[in-house]
């Protein structure tokens, strides 16, 4: 029995209830950590990374704000440095003071458009990387609370169920989706969510899972990798070399219409090839099919309403990025302006 007061618990009981790996005693499971959790380490391992890897700097364009390609060069410690160069602070206290002040640095703040001062409280646009920051969390939390509703999902379900009778259209018109996602607005995190939906639907079909992941991942990551006007891509990178999202815009699109259709056919030819015979199949021999096409349920009013605002809001995001004026000149090669309702970019 316990030394303090009567519990009604005895110490045998207490054992089997508190030790570990007894039975009955619910397992633990390992969890990934959250996305501030893995900022926090990435910075960490950058900071103490710092402490190995010697500093450097670019020469910066007066012009343009931006780095000088090729003139790159490490800077001296501070201690061999002579008086007014460039130099590196190794100093603990230093380099401690810098990995405080790395958030705020890279999100800063907001610049005046009268005096060009930065600051929190200032009347202008964001500065520095914070109108990356805003934008990804405004993206990741409006896709997390359609997904919430069920509706990207259960159109996806009825998609597959108008093509029930002609699977390999089916691959082509989804790949299609994914891709269009991954070259628009960088979708690959956001794809975990479809393989639940995504798996009975090719069993059902006569596919295996296998097939259901390539039509995921080889959708979706060829459009990224033929990123046209992906923010998280393609704009950050322009905006840091100081050019156009247009530059280079014709080489993508020519990628993304030769690699999208390579994809599908490399998944149709190994879909074909398990249907007509299932042993043929890269994975073990599965259980039958865990799902029917004709059990998807039909779109709500609610569901409807939430997949117009979502594909209206991409539309809008995609309008607003493209340098339409830039594309069509580019393309054309016309010297007159689109009638378009201006570009929004990250601000």
């Amino acid at each position: 029995m316990s030394d303090g007061g009567d519990t009604g618990v005895t110490e045998d009981e207490s054992t089997a209830t508190s030790g570990e790996g007894q039975e009955g005693a619910p397992a633990k499971r390992l969890k990934f950590p959250t996305a501030l959790t893995v900022l926090a380490l990435v910075l960490l391992g950058v900071w103490l990374a710092s402490f190995f890897i010697p500093g450097g700097r670019y020469e910066i364009d007066p012009e343009t704000g931006g780095p000088v390609p090729g003139t790159y060069h490490e800077l001296p410690s501070c201690g061999d440095a002579a008086q007014g160069e460039p130099c590196e602070n190794n100093s603990l206290d230093a380099q401690f003071g810098l990995l405080w002040r790395a958030p705020p640095n890279g999100l800063y703040g907001i610049e005046n458009v009268e005096n060009g001062q930065v600051g929190a409280d200032e009347v202008g646009f964001l500065y520095g990387s914070a109108q990356i920051f805003f934008f990804v969390l405004a993206v990741g939390a409006f896709i997390t609370v359609t997904m919430k509703t069920e509706s990207i999902q259960a159109g996806i379900g009825r998609l597959a169920l108008r093509f029930r009778h002609t699977p390999a259209l089916l691959v082509i018109v989804l790949m299609s989706v994914f891709a269009l996602g991954g070259t628009t607005y960088g979708m690959w995190e956001e794809t975990l969510g479809f393989f639940v939906l995504m798996v009975p639907l090719t069993l059902a079909l006569g596919y295996d899972r296998l097939v259901a992941v390539s039509i995921i991942f080889l959708g979706a990551g060829t459009g990224v990798l033929a990123s046209t006007v992906n923010p998280f891509a393609t704009g950050v990178a322009s905006d840091a070399a100081g050019i156009d999202i247009s530059d280079g815009l014709g080489l993508r699109l020519v990628m993304f219409i030769v690699l999208v259709p390579l994809a599908a056919l490399y998944v149709l030819r190994y879909g074909a090839r398990v249907r007509k015979d299932p042993s043929r199949s890269l994975l073990p021999p599965e259980a039958s099919a865990v799902g029917d096409v004709e059990e998807v349920a039909p779109l709500t009013a609610r569901q409807k309403v939430t997949l117009v605002v979502f594909f209206a809001a991409f539309a809008t995001l995609i309008y607003g990025f493209v340098p339409w004026n830039d594309v069509w000149n580019t393309i054309f090669d016309a010297d007159f302006p689109l009638p378009t309702f201006g570009n929004f970019y990250f601000t």
